[in-house]
């Protein structure tokens, strides 16, 4: 299930050509945050009552189902060795193939009842699920996440900062500030309200 989940983030993560960062999402951990978040923040609606499901595992089978789909589809040939170790058949993928993948998730363009549960004949969480890995990729490589280091899988109110991220350093993002003041409006006195009228 790891690997699927490298493989996915591989895909959609950005790359950069920055010499003080890692090109390889791997480093960053971003795989993992996709997992840690489907297991722990998507509630699923069940009949009268909803309920926090761990989804990464139904998820990879989907990703799997769905590059089997495409596979039988297109003449393109998966790789004979994944490289993500471990991976079934979408980490054997290209990395484009793996975006058309989800392409076809997203657009419905596969036969549904294919995909396991809770995903078979399930339109609306299909798409909300393409949506989902899109953010959470993003999220994941974009967030504070690789910098938790080794508390990044304890509960949140147990993780600390183990060194500065790399992609707040790419974009220049200075960092926690505690500092801040909140805004709270622009001041104008009253001489000022008056002219303005």
């Amino acid at each position: 299930m790891e690997a699927t989940f490298h493989a996915l983030t591989d895909a959609l993560a950005p790359t950069t050509n920055s010499p003080s960062s890692f090109n390889e999402t791997d480093d960053r951990h971003v795989h993992q945050y996709v997992i840690y978040s489907l297991n722990h923040y998507i509630t699923v609606q069940n009949q009268l009552y909803s309920s926090t499901l761990p989804l990464a595992y139904p998820t990879a089978l989907m990703l799997d189902a769905a590059a089997m789909q495409f596979i039988n589809r297109h003449p393109s040939a998966p790789y004979e060795e994944s490289p993500f170790p471990g991976g079934r058949i979408f980490s054997h993928l290209s990395k484009m193939d793996r975006i058309r993948t989800l392409s076809m998730l997203e657009n419905l363009d596969l036969d549904l009842f294919l995909l396991p549960d809770p995903f078979q004949n399930n339109a609306g969480l299909i798409r909300f699920m393409v949506d989902t890995l899109n953010r959470f990729s993003l999220f994941g490589y974009y967030s504070e996440w690789a910098a938790y280091g080794s508390t990044r899988l304890l509960p949140p109110n147990q993780r600390r900062l183990e060194f500065f991220p790399l992609s707040w350093r790419e974009v220049g993002y200075p960092g926690v500030s505690y500092g801040y003041r909140a805004f709270r409006g622009f001041l104008l006195t009253m001489a000022e309200a008056r002219d303005a009228k």
